[in-house]
């Protein structure tokens, strides 16, 4: 489990926010880059992304949104002008956050439109009172590479060819029906506010994401307020395009493009 990270730069910050049941790992190799680039670089955690699912449970999707803003106004402390990027969840939060704070620049990643599933996700709001786990692996092929990649991220050392290892991922990996919940309202609040986002955006998507529909950045773009919104979808790329795919690279000097305009 990374910890959050505050990479010194120059007078541009960048907060980087994470996705759902994500850590600021996921993006610290972007924001090595963007420090290398000569951005000061935040990358925090939201509220009750330790690690230990049980910890997500009490939490609402305010209260990740509230560490996001005071995440902001500490970086307006050290910088001059403060952009923000986001994956996934961290996509929605930071747009939320652009209608609410003076935001330089706007980077949407892997942003899911709606939280994706079956008639079921209707339901959450009842289930959550119900049942108190979804299990994540149930389900999962662990012949993926980009799955393969974010478990060993974590556990380099567990062998995913092992059926006993996959069988006890697949009854272990967990996140509380109530946090799912929580996603699907910030989700939601994003779309809401998306008319309100005045702020130039780049919005970029893998074609080959199983976790968000790839349909999602283009119907983000369509409905966001800024007379700068940019599109980009990257082929041959999951969920995880900050971490795995043949265009990590290509992708870093994208954002690093657009923050610098």
């Amino acid at each position: 489990m990374i910890e959050p990270f505050l990479l010194q730069g120059g007078d541009h910050a960048c907060l980087l926010v994470h996705g759902f049941v994500g850590d600021p790992g996921e993006m610290r190799d972007l924001g090595e880059y963007l420090a290398g680039a000569g951005f000061t670089v935040f990358g925090i955690r939201l509220p009750g992304h330790t690690g230990r699912p049980e910890d997500l449970m009490d939490v609402r999707w305010t209260d990740w949104l509230a560490a996001v803003r005071l995440a902001f106004d500490a970086l307006t402390r050290r910088a001059a002008t403060v952009s923000v990027v986001g994956f996934s969840l961290g996509g929605a939060l930071s747009a939320l956050l652009a209608t609410q704070r003076p935001v330089q620049r706007l980077v949407m990643l892997a942003t899911p439109y709606r939280l994706g599933g079956d008639w079921r996700v209707d339901l959450l709001g009842i289930a959550r009172y119900v049942t108190p786990w979804f299990y994540l692996l149930e389900r999962a092929d662990f012949s993926s590479d980009e799955l393969r990649a974010s478990i060993w991220r974590r556990q380099p050392d567990l062998d995913l060819d092992d059926p006993a290892v996959r069988q006890i991922l697949r009854r272990s990996v967990k996140v509380s029906v109530a946090a799912a919940d929580e996603l699907r309202l910030a989700l939601a609040a994003a779309r809401r506010a998306l008319p309100q986002v005045r702020v130039p955006t780049l919005v970029m998507h893998g074609h080959d994401d199983n976790t968000a529909d790839p349909e999602s950045a283009a119907a983000i773009a369509s409905r966001l307020g800024s007379s700068r919104c940019e599109l980009r979808y990257w082929p041959a790329t999951g969920h995880q395009l900050l971490l795995t795919g043949p265009y990590q690279t290509a992708i870093f000097r994208r954002i690093e493009r657009f923050l610098r305009r």
